[in-house]
């Protein structure tokens, strides 16, 4: 092995795993993602939520507090499938958002009905319309903030590193962010504004796994000068894999939380984190690493072989 020649630098503390062999299966596995993503939010889009296609909300209110999961069994029976239901006031005011097929005139109709599902003693206030342009507006004002959410992520990982190391990390967080929308447009899921936070969270979350990653690498660089790039990042990954492994577990274990004792409201959320941080484990190892090597230019520092020609091709 390259550590018992002489001339080379001490033996690591941990023998690498050869990740960096393995790098081409994972550029196969993300443009897959990609072309999955790509097509069926060209087929069939996203199933969007009440947050951004519009609808009706009525607000009611009594002395008794309202047990949301009843509301809720009692909203569906009523054949109101897609609805949004959130309490307030030490859940004595309950918020039912409904969708609208025919337009505002069914309003009133379904008013009446929501006050004969809550029963007697409830006040209920005059619903209020939310029409499909306010919801176009916001649904590109989340799209906004999560395009300028990875754009600023990537700017602040140039300004901190290098150019290389922000193009990958822009890349890697895009790469997240795409898959989980990706997901959502595959299953169908509704896709509301508590998913967009979850986005959000996800590009968080994503470029703080590849800066800890890309942090290590460039130490490693430092410390492994006679060492092909292949082999410093192996190093690198696998000094951070502890470290990733038990992040990634207890994030995990309070997403599963939320998803299985949250409720409706929390699932898609939880659902949303979940996957992000499966992504984000896997892109910071075979997306985000792998990039080092193959764009074009060179790390200072950094010793390339002859397979790596594609950043060697730019001094």
């Amino acid at each position: 092995m390259w550590w018992d020649k002489p001339g080379t630098p001490p033996r690591p503390e941990l023998k690498p795993l050869p990740f960096m062999k393995i790098r081409w299966l994972g550029f196969v596995v993300t443009g897959l993602i990609f072309l999955v993503t790509t097509v069926s939010l060209a087929t069939q889009g996203l199933n969007l939520g009440l947050d951004f296609t519009g609808g009706v909300q009525i607000e009611a209110t009594r002395e008794q507090a309202f047990d949301v999961g009843v509301v809720r069994e009692e909203i569906l029976k009523a054949g109101f499938e897609d609805s949004v239901i959130t309490t307030s006031n030490a859940a004595k005011t309950v918020i039912i958002r409904l969708p609208l097929e025919a337009g505002a005139e069914e309003v009133p109709a379904i008013a009446q009905k929501v006050t004969q599902i809550l029963g007697e003693g409830v006040s209920v206030q005059v619903p209020a319309v939310v029409g499909p342009k306010v919801s176009g507006e916001l649904f590109m004002s989340g799209v906004l903030a999560a395009v300028l959410a990875v754009v600023g992520i990537g700017m602040y990982v140039w300004f901190r590193f290098e150019v290389k190391f922000g193009t990958g990390a822009f890349v890697t967080t895009f790469h997240d962010v795409y898959a989980v929308v990706g997901l959502f447009s595959i299953t169908q899921m509704t896709f509301d504004l508590t998913i967009v936070a979850g986005v959000l969270t996800v590009a968080g979350y994503s470029i703080n796994d590849t800066v800890v990653v890309y942090d290590r690498i460039r130490e490693m660089l430092k410390k492994y000068k006679k060492l092909p790039i292949t082999e410093v990042i192996d190093i690198s990954i696998t000094s951070t894999l502890s470290r990733t492994i038990m992040t990634s577990f207890s994030t995990m274990m309070a997403a599963g939380s939320m998803a299985f004792l949250g409720g409706p409201v929390l699932f898609g959320f939880a659902v949303s984190i979940m996957f992000g941080i499966i992504i984000g484990t896997y892109s910071s190892i075979f997306v985000a690493a792998p990039m080092l090597i193959h764009l074009p230019g060179r790390l200072p520092g950094a010793k390339y072989t002859g397979a790596d020609t594609v950043a060697k091709a730019t001094p």
